[in-house]
């Protein structure tokens, strides 16, 4: 039997510069018609500024990574600098024609993986009736090289995560919110904090200023597409850990995971879950794949459990020493409690991991 790597598996998961402006063109696309959809004022306010926000994000994502076909690069630029709506237009048109264009299956399947977890709105607002549902078969049916079946398929198995984690008290929404799901690797809430989050991680590795970004975001999944960055499709984080593909060459040893590293981590094995069943079960050498997924969520979870056991060591010390102490220390009480925060987050990263673990079976039976 020919042993696989990880390295190996997140490559066939790679997405491309021109893949990825087929995803935020096809986000853009379903957040359009949420925003146009809206009756509410505030709602509809409040979902404007993200969707103009995002779409800008995404055309200087894209355009950044310098790796564009030269005519949709200068169809791209030419609304750089335009109004809102103008912008808008020119993302979104795209979206049917590129996404036409998406081969092999492997990689439409992780564009729909996207498309299916994407949650953009916080702060109670939600995606309107019907609208998720209408767009997310519209995107199936121009993705052309998926199956028939394959939406179906994976909102079924979507729908029950959101089931099993429900039943252990995980939130969805709390876990994407905070996640790496949006417009580039790194990026918060659709995409628009992508640096402030890569320093956010790359602090936890003792880094700070330019170096902890990059270091943060390479973590995240690769940094930018310019520098070959695979951005989070697919859950590769999952896959190569700090060390592989994700990582080479940032701080791979002894690493400490974030709160918001242990939510990317929950939010990828989601994807992860959906793109193994329908992609890697198809493979010749499927078996060997789906076990080194397996021993690749092992690993992460291995990973998740040290960082649980180090936070509760360190909330238990410090709170000996704020015992100890006679004065109050408001910067000690401050830390201990984004610790704990910290720690249930983690706990949180943790479920999703063995639960995703145990439903993805190492064999498959024909």
């Amino acid at each position: 039997m020919t042993d696989v790597s990880a390295d190996q598996i997140a490559r066939e998961l790679r997405l491309t510069p021109e893949h990825m402006l087929t995803l935020r063109a096809l986000q853009a696309r379903m957040l359009r018609r949420d925003w146009e959809d809206e009756r509410k004022p505030s709602a509809r306010s409040t979902k404007q500024d993200r969707l103009q926000r995002f779409v800008a994000a995404a055309i200087n994502e894209v355009l950044t990574s310098g790796a564009l076909p030269p005519a949709l690069a200068e169809e791209l630029t030419t609304v750089t600098h335009k109004h809102f709506l103008d912008q808008l237009h020119g993302l979104t048109s795209l979206a049917p024609t590129l996404a036409q264009k998406v081969h092999p299956r492997s990689a439409s399947v992780v564009i729909l993986a996207e498309l299916i977890t994407f949650s953009p709105w916080t702060d109670a607002t939600t995606w309107g009736p019907g609208v998720r549902k209408t767009e997310l078969r519209t995107a199936a049916d121009d993705l052309t090289a998926l199956r028939k079946t394959d939406l179906d398929a994976m909102t079924n198995e979507f729908e029950s995560l959101m089931k099993a984690l429900r039943r252990k008290s995980i939130k969805w929404g709390r876990v994407a919110a905070v996640s790496v799901i949006g417009v580039g690797a790194g990026a918060l809430t659709a995409g628009w904090a992508a640096a402030p989050i890569g320093a956010a991680i790359g602090g936890t590795m003792g880094l700070t200023g330019a170096a902890a970004v990059s270091a943060g975001l390479a973590m995240l999944g690769g940094g930018s597409l310019a520098a070959g960055g695979f951005g989070v499709a697919g859950g590769t984080l999952l896959l190569t850990g700090v060390g592989g593909l994700a990582g080479a060459g940032i701080a791979a040893a002894g690493v400490r995971y974030s709160p918001l590293g242990s939510q990317a981590i929950a939010g990828e094995a989601v994807k992860l879950d959906l793109v193994a069943r329908m992609v890697l079960a198809d493979a010749p050498d499927r078996d060997e794949k789906m076990r080194r997924v397996v021993e690749s969520l092992q690993e992460r979870l291995n990973d998740v459990t040290d960082r649980i056991g180090l936070l509760v060591e360190t909330i238990n010390t410090l709170k000996q020493e704020k015992a100890a102490t006679s004065a109050e220390n408001t910067e000690l009480r401050a830390r201990v409690r984004d610790l704990e925060a910290e720690l249930i987050e983690t706990k949180q990263a943790q479920t999703t991991l063995e639960l995703v673990r145990e439903r993805l079976p190492e064999k498959i039976i024909a």
